[in-house]
């Protein structure tokens, strides 16, 4: 015997109902971006953005990496200030 499968009336969203921030774009922005560097694309580097301002966080495998993250947030026009807490992997 089969029994039927009734769904409530108000199934939850899968999708946020509340515009998202710019700040959440501009992560996503950038976290596309450093997925398209070979460079970067392996490292551990969390993005957070609270009005404009970048933080990076996460370890990296060198110092020319910790640089490069920081001039690439650095080359996006809508960044106001970015506070790069980037570490070396060994410290």
């Amino acid at each position: 015997m089969t029994y039927p499968w009734f769904f409530p009336d108000d199934l939850p969203s899968l999708f946020p109902s509340t515009p998202v921030s710019e700040d959440t774009r501009l992560a996503c922005r950038l976290l596309e971006q450093m997925q398209r560097e070979p460079l970067l694309r392996h490292e551990r580097i969390c993005i957070e953005v609270q009005d404009r301002v970048v933080i990076l966080e996460g370890s990296v495998s060198s110092a020319g990496v910790r640089a490069h993250a920081h001039a690439l947030v650095w080359g996006r026009a809508e960044v106001r200030d970015v506070s790069n807490r980037l570490r070396l992997r060994d410290e």
